[in-house]
C-alpha cells in the first residue's frame, strides 16, 4: 500500500472509521472509534520528519469541558505529527500539526467525576512501542468513563500545533 501524505490524515482516519462501522459527523460506538483511532495511529505516513528520539509522531487522549464545545464532556483522540516547515518563520526545522477527532457526550454524574486532564504525550518509535502505548492509554480513567458510551456529537479536523 503506497504512503498517505500526512495532510490527507483526516480522509484516511475516516475511511478507517467507516471500516469499522463508524461514519464521520454520526459516530456512536465510542468502542469502535477506539480501534478505528488505533490502527490510525499505526499507519505511516508519508512527510513526517522523522528524527530518533523525538516527538516527530505521537498521540494524546484529551478529556475535557472547553468553552469552544459548549463546556460539554469531550475526549479527543490526537495524532500528532512533525513535518519539515517551508519557512523558518519560528527558527525551527519543523511544523507540528494534530489530526483530531473528538467524541462529545451528554453529561452524567459518571462524567462529572473527571476534571480537564490528558494522558501526556506518547512518541513510540517502533511497533512494539506502539502497541504498548495504545494498551497503556486504554486505562485512562475518564476513557474507561466512555468508553461504553454512545457519542451525541464529532468532529475531525487537521490543525497546527505550534
Amino acid at each position: 500500500m503506497a504512503l498517505i501524505d500526512w495532510r490527507d490524515a483526516p480522509d484516511l482516519l475516516a475511511e478507517i472509521l467507516r471500516q469499522h462501522g463508524q461514519t464521520p459527523g454520526a459516530i456512536t460506538d465510542t468502542r469502535a472509534v477506539w480501534a478505528a483511532f488505533a490502527e490510525f495511529a499505526q499507519t505511516k505516513l508519508n512527510g513526517i520528519a522523522i528524527q530518533p528520539n523525538s516527538d516527530s509522531d505521537g498521540f494524546i487522549l484529551q478529556w475535557g469541558r472547553w468553552s469552544w464545545s459548549g463546556h460539554r464532556p469531550s475526549m479527543s483522540f490526537i495524532r500528532q505529527v512533525a513535518v519539515p516547515r517551508d519557512d523558518d518563520q519560528f527558527g525551527s526545522v519543523v511544523a507540528h500539526w494534530q489530526i483530531e477527532l473528538v467524541l462529545f457526550y451528554e453529561e452524567s454524574a459518571v462524567l462529572s467525576l473527571h476534571p480537564n486532564q490528558d494522558t501526556g504525550f506518547y512518541f513510540p518509535t517502533c511497533n512494539d512501542e506502539w502497541r504498548a502505548a495504545l494498551m497503556e492509554a486504554q486505562d485512562f480513567p475518564p476513557f474507561q468513563a466512555v468508553i461504553e458510551s454512545a457519542p451525541v456529537g464529532n468532529s475531525l479536523t487537521l490543525e497546527p500545533a505550534d
